[in-house]
């Protein structure tokens, strides 16, 4: 397997890990909340848990999409069913994060 059958069939994920270590270092680092939230939202009540707890979800899911990237070499139908499921814990624990600090 080349460099180039890598890149064509996990390129997109892991692009999309990049892009979420990214958000999750803005979140848990620099405790920058409108990262996440629109701007004219109001802030969180506990900024540092916000931050702390986005951030972790955020590292939840660019860990699912590089685990993605790795299971789609061996087999795509599985690389679909773990991002889905990943997916699905994320939704569900981001409305836990924005119910809790919202």
């Amino acid at each position: 397997m080349d460099f180039n059958t890598i890149l064509q069939n996990s390129g997109i994920s892991i692009l999309l890990f990049v892009i979420c270590a990214y958000y999750a270092f803005r979140l848990l680092v620099l405790k920058d909340y409108k990262a996440v939230r629109g701007r004219e939202e109001k802030p969180p009540k506990d900024i540092e848990g916000y931050c702390r707890a986005a951030g972790l979800v955020i590292v939840f899911f660019a860990i699912s999409t590089l685990v993605m990237a790795g299971l789609v070499l061996v087999s795509p139908t599985a690389g679909l069913i773990q991002i889905v499921a990943c997916t699905a814990a994320m939704v569900i624990m981001w409305k836990k994060v924005t119910d809790k600090y919202a």
